[in-house]
């Protein structure tokens, strides 16, 4: 055991030898690093011998530093910076100012709102994050009045299709599901307090602050008129419309503010690109025209009747190319997937009786038997 002793603290001792002669080939590892008072840099009494600086100048070493090319020739001023330091104390609100007779009370119609949007905005004002005394271990919120509960609204299918669950016995098999559209029949409250509670972080303290400042009530009436409680700026919150269940894509606004602007941009850069080709390919057709028709031809012809006489010999090689031909027939139209003709619709219109021209009495005969065939009265 003393043997084993003996040799760990040799292993010790040599490796302790051995970092600080790689130490004294490094900067920063000659000795122990110090306090660092304003930084993460080293202190070092001297450099290592046959080591220098090349952050200092020339001047004070008498050495090549490599600094000559930044241009660094006098004396570096000392950096003396000051120690790090705490200021005051931070502003906290003090216990009566956190009473409740000392809080704001705010009006909330929910009216035409997007559910989601004015649940967080209650949220907000009940934790009191619009407070700009608030402070995350204080408690500086206000009281929320929501009225015109039953008329919030919510996006797309979810007036059919968004689910409510409950099981206030926590016991398997009495959990209870409700639509929206059922709840907000029953219960319009209970949809903003879902709403308000999903917003809050599920904490005691939270739950003591929804259940003591958040009044609900379902009309434009409440029963707290004596507190004088402020409007809160509605336009704040979303309204919940018709186009907004739309997707992004297909949203009035959305089309006016990015997708019609971007449409016809892209219309005019193409039809500057084809611009640009056609003008390439009027040249290129001129270049032949004026190489066809000799040397000296740029003098004796102008650009209109250069282009004239061109485009009367395109029009001559066309003739000559096509004429004997067939005329191509056009495809005829067949169903999708199909070589089932498309055949027009046959119908039987009524004979003009008021017009001198009448029809020929085969036709009047053939006429008058489609109508009875459909249990119709005959025009004999």
């Amino acid at each position: 055991m003393l043997r084993r002793n003996k040799a760990t603290t040799v292993i010790a001792a040599l490796a302790v030898t051995l970092a600080a002669f790689h130490g004294l080939r490094a900067f920063a590892g000659v000795t122990q690093p110090r306090h660092r008072p304003a930084g993460q840099f080293v202190v070092v009494e001297n450099l290592p011998k046959g080591m220098t600086c090349r952050a200092m100048p020339e001047s004070s070493l008498g050495l090549w530093t490599g600094r000559e090319n930044y241009g660094i020739k006098d004396e570096r001023t000392d950096w003396d910076p000051i120690p790090r330091w705490q200021g005051e104390k931070t502003y906290f609100p003090s216990r009566p100012l956190q009473a409740d007779e000392n809080r704001q009370w705010y009006h909330f119609d929910a009216e035409g709102k997007e559910l989601g949007w004015i649940g967080r905005a209650i949220a907000r004002v009940l934790i009191g994050q619009d407070n700009p005394l608030y402070a995350p271990s204080a408690d500086v919120g206000a009281f929320a009045v929501v009225t015109n509960c039953e008329k919030v609204r919510v996006m797309g299918k979810q007036y059919h299709y968004k689910l409510y669950f409950r099981n206030l016995s926590f016991r398997p098999g009495d959990m209870k599901v409700e639509r929206f559209k059922d709840i907000q029949n029953r219960f319009p409250e209970r949809i903003i307090m879902k709403a308000v509670w999903e917003a809050m972080a599920p904490t005691p303290k939270s739950r003591r602050i929804f259940k003591e400042r958040l009044k609900l009530f379902t009309g434009p009436n409440h029963l707290y008129y004596n507190k004088d409680p402020v409007e809160y700026p509605m336009h704040l919150i979303k309204d919940c419309t018709l186009t907004d269940s739309l997707p992004k894509r297909l949203q009035l606004l959305e089309q006016h503010t990015k997708k019609i602007p971007m449409l016809r941009k892209l219309k005019e850069v193409r039809q500057e690109i084809e611009d640009y080709k056609k003008l390439d390919r009027y040249k290129e057709f001129l270049k032949t025209q004026l190489a066809m028709e000799g040397e000296g031809a740029e003098e004796r012809l102008e650009l209109d009747e250069l282009a004239l006489r061109g485009e009367r010999q395109r029009m001559q090689s066309v003739l000559e190319e096509y004429e004997g031909r067939e005329t191509p027939k056009t495809k005829a139209p067949t169903w999708i997937g199909t070589q089932i003709r498309k055949l027009p619709i046959k119908t039987h219109p009524a004979p003009n009786k008021g017009k001198s021209m009448r029809w020929k009495p085969e036709l009047m005969a053939k006429y008058n038997e489609y109508r009875r065939d459909r249990g119709l009265k005959s025009e004999e």
